[in-house]
């Protein structure tokens, strides 16, 4: 039924298409969408934004000069999809289960379903890795290169159906190989950090992959298996100084491991698009886990260091100035918030002097929300002398945090919106706060600022805040 449908969107499309076949066409529909448009994009730059007609198709054109690998997205997903000068494709996704409905018709349609298939397998093997991880270094090797050896064996077998050009073929390979290197990071990052006793059995050549990796391919930046690769890699060279005995070293959010982290992109990265990608990524998170005014001093340093042409220094700098007000032992007792019926309260009255403990969300991202429900209501009903505090980041848009309590019939007296002033082109920086939890002892003052609701030493910080 699914490729049915497409036939009919290529049909009632290729009309349109019919116009000039020298412009590259994209259409397709969305099923349950979150908002009225998609958008097209290229290494991260807006190409444009389509809008959804009342059927909720779209259909767009655009001039383009050689083949290439774009990003659509339907906030808050997106995927990719490969294209070339003059194609007509179509797609059709299912948002409840975006990546698994999305199946593509038209041109170009077997690469482009061999892609997201790619995806699919590469996500499973994060289940492979959970459980691969408790077999030996070798062994581990062995199962990975023979999974490797057949998904090269079936695009073989898909080239002599198809008529790939050189530069898919060169895309479709790299998302092999580069899946195959990841999982092999990914293990080592494992054994590193939770068995550090099987790294003597890692065979000295288990890390040769590493010399056949291009570290600056400007045709992969688009690229979710080499992407994750490379951000697994700087994981692992950032902790190949840890001491077992220091576990904070081995804490992806800590300051220092950022920093290092931060170091390697300016060292490793001559691709201006991944060093700006990799270096806004980890300079908002070393920002919004800073803890004292101290770190922020030295997160500013490292801006001046990078000097990037293309850097926005004052987004930078006023996502510092935000995190400013959130630092340890700051009082939030005037912190002010909304309530569901829309009236503005202060922290303090409704804290109840009460040790709290806040934690964030986005109606953009209410699927996070309704797995978080469970684990609150069990640690709200573990810890009654704490005050669990749900805070909505959507400031600017109360009427679709109250529409995301609806649906998801959340307790009202437990929710809450924050209130800020930060201008609003800033208003996108606090997405770097999703998932946060912060605690909160009984006068107000701000004792953790970088924890999260998965992280495996919450209750001990909260066992801490009950006794001080």
């Amino acid at each position: 039924m699914r490729y049915l449908f497409l036939g009919v969107l290529i049909l009632c499309f290729g009309c349109s298409k019919e116009q000039d076949r020298d412009l590259t066409f994209i259409g397709g529909r969305i099923v349950n969408p979150t908002s009225s448009y998609v958008t097209l994009e290229h290494n991260e730059k807006l190409i444009d934004t389509i809008p959804l007609d009342r059927n909720n198709n779209f259909g767009y054109e655009f001039s383009q000069d050689q083949e290439s690998v774009y990003s659509f997205k339907h906030y808050p997903e997106s995927q990719t999809i490969y294209l070339k000068p003059g194609d007509s494709a179509v797609l059709r996704v299912n948002t409840m289960e975006f990546d698994e409905s999305l199946s593509y018709g038209g041109s170009s349609s077997i690469e482009n379903n061999f892609l997201i298939n790619m995806f699919l397998l590469n996500e499973k093997d994060n289940d492979l890795i959970l459980s691969y991880y408790k077999i030996s270094p070798q062994n581990f090797i062995d199962k990975t290169d023979s999974i490797m050896r057949l998904r090269l064996n079936n695009l073989e077998k898909l080239k002599l159906e198809s008529e790939f050009t050189p530069y898919f073929e060169n895309i479709a390979k790299s998302t092999i190989e580069y899946e195959h290197f990841d999982m092999r990071e990914r293990y080592a990052f494992l054994m590193k950090k939770y068995v550090p006793n099987t790294f003597d059995e890692f065979p000295e050549d288990y890390f040769d992959y590493r010399k056949q990796a291009d570290f600056n391919h400007p045709d992969l930046v688009s690229n979710f298996s080499y992407m994750r690769f490379l951000d697994n890699y700087l994981r692992n060279k950032s902790i190949e100084i840890c001491d077992q005995e220091n576990r904070d070293c081995f804490d992806l959010n800590d300051h220092q491991n950022l920093k290092r982290r931060l170091n390697l992109v300016h060292d490793l990265f001559d691709n201006d698009y991944l060093r700006l990608n990799f270096f806004n990524r980890f300079i908002r998170r070393e920002i919004v886990f800073s803890q004292t005014e101290e770190q922020l001093k030295e997160t500013l340093a490292i801006i001046k260091k990078f000097d990037l042409p293309s850097l926005d220094e004052e987004e930078l700098h006023q996502l510092t100035n935000i995190q400013s007000k959130y630092l340890v032992g700051k009082n939030l007792k005037h912190l002010k918030l909304r309530t569901p019926g829309m009236d503005t309260v202060l922290l303090h009255q409704i804290s109840y002097a009460k040790p709290t403990v806040l934690y964030t969300w986005s109606a953009q991202s209410s699927k996070g929300k309704r797995n978080h429900i469970t684990s609150i209501e069990s640690l709200r009903a573990k810890y009654p002398q704490i005050n669990f505090l749900s805070i909505n980041l959507d400031f600017q848009n109360p009427g679709l945090w109250r529409n995301a309590l609806k649906r998801i019939q959340s307790p009202a007296q437990t929710e809450y919106q924050i209130i800020s002033d930060v201008p609003k082109n800033t208003y996108g920086f606090y997405k770097n706060y999703l998932n946060r939890i912060y605690i909160i002892d009984k006068n107000y003052t701000l004792i953790n600022n970088s924890t999260s609701l998965f992280d495996p030493k919450l209750e001990s910080h909260f066992l801490t805040l009950l006794n001080p």
